[in-house]
């Protein structure tokens, strides 16, 4: 049957068309929604010549969010901001619909890929921290290696054109590529490859380090103790644990990761005390729950969610926050802004519905995703930028489609 199915001409191109997916980090701006179209007429193409098959609980339940969102036009001002924010997030609907169209013989086929499709991910998330590096470091006469290391985050978002990325989101690629290192690290019997891994690892948790990220920090500390947990009776199980020990060592001792780790210690209002990271996030929060109590069921619809939160910023005489129009920095809050209580609830119940299979069937990928995005959300609005949803929706789809096939088998 595995003969059959790899001789097959459609799934050779769904898995062609599913490996350029896993590779998007590398695609420029401009060309990662090709990718993604690519996806979708391979699918649409599979599905035709397969026989179709549509999983609506599979759709409704991943798609959820999005749906619920929709209806919150009707009650905003700024429509245009609106329809871009939708836009935007369209990952969120479009990743479902397409993952919905599998079938069983297609993910008979995938299976067998699972590890290969975390390579060429770890691989690309690889090239797009070392390339940049490397270029700006050897290009630039005025950077010595002390002042790469200083300005490369922010040559990242002002220099790099269409490969242009927030640091933030590069902390992401790296904490999931990190985790995906755990994950396929045992499935390889290839000395050369072991190796290999180990390196990248390496170098990914450096770039981590420079990027000082304490969101994607925290969450890969969290998941990578829960990876452990699971190795506990594996011969791994103490190689892992010396890694996360020497990890947490490093951000103890080196003085940027440090320093970010002490503001835990002391957090204020902005108008209270220093203006860090922190202290700008409790004070945008202390807003937002001002915000949110006023329109608890419904929220301000997407559209004009930041407005109400700028508006916020400005009843409080904040002009810091204000003139920098910054966002809730929690996707929680910022769902709550956007569709009130009935938004959130929608959005809890997909990632508790995912996280029910996951359990039921092992699926320690979704786990890890699950609890590692649930983590980094208390931090950063990452369905409101295309660097954060895309990876997302499309990490939940593949990996929850993965839970529902088993179901599907039994």
């Amino acid at each position: 049957m595995e003969k059959n199915l790899s001789n097959n001409p459609i799934n050779t191109l769904f898995i062609i068309a599913l490996g350029l997916l896993f590779a998007l980090p590398v695609f420029p701006s401009n060309l990662k929604a090709l990718v993604i179209l690519f996806f979708a007429v391979a699918t649409i193409v599979a599905s035709v010549k397969q026989g179709w098959t549509f999983h609506k609980s599979f759709f409704l339940t991943n798609s959820l969010p999005y749906l619920v969102m929709i209806p919150t036009l009707l009650y905003v001002e700024n429509m245009e901001y609106g329809f871009a924010k939708l836009q935007t997030m369209a990952s969120l609907v479009v990743f479902p619909l397409l993952f919905a169209m599998f079938k069983p013989t297609t993910f008979a086929f995938v299976k067998p890929h699972l590890k290969k499709l975390l390579l060429v991910y770890i691989l690309a998330v690889f090239l797009l921290n070392v390339v940049p590096f490397f270029y700006f470091y050897l290009s630039n006469p005025n950077y010595d290696l002390q002042g790469i290391l200083k300005h490369f985050p922010t040559a990242m978002v002002v220099d790099t054109g269409k490969y242009e990325i927030h640091p933030i989101y590069l902390s992401m690629h790296c904490s999931i590529a990190s985790m995906f290192i755990l994950y396929v690290f045992s499935k390889f019997q290839q000395k050369g490859i072991k190796i290999l891994l180990g390196l990248i690892a390496v170098v990914l948790v450096l770039f981590l380090i420079l990027y000082a990220k304490k969101g994607p920090l925290l969450a890969l500390m969290a998941v990578s103790f829960l990876y452990i947990v699971f190795q506990r009776k594996h011969k791994l199980f103490r190689p892992y644990v010396i890694g996360l020990i020497l990890l947490i060592g490093l951000l103890a001792v080196i003085p940027k990761t440090r320093n970010n780790f002490i503001e835990l210690l002391t957090i204020e209002t902005i108008e209270e005390g220093a203006v860090t990271s922190t202290n700008v996030r409790y004070t945008i929060y202390e807003t937002a729950a001002e915000k949110i109590k006023a329109a608890f069921f419904t929220g301000y619809g997407i559209g004009d969610h930041n407005d109400a939160l700028y508006e916020g910023y400005k009843d409080r005489g904040n002009d810091y926050l204000y003139n920098k129009e910054l966002n809730a920095h929690n996707q929680y809050f910022s769902l709550l802004l956007i569709g009130g209580i009935v938004l959130l609830l929608a959005f809890l119940y997909f990632l508790g519905i995912n996280m029910v299979y996951a359990i039921r069937f092992n699926n320690q990928l979704l786990i890890l995703v699950l609890i590692f995005y649930g983590i980094v959300m208390f931090t950063e609005n990452i369905l409101e930028r295309e660097d954060g949803v895309i990876y997302f929706a499309l990490f939940l789809n593949f990996f929850s489609w993965f839970s529902r096939e088993n179901e599907s088998a039994q």
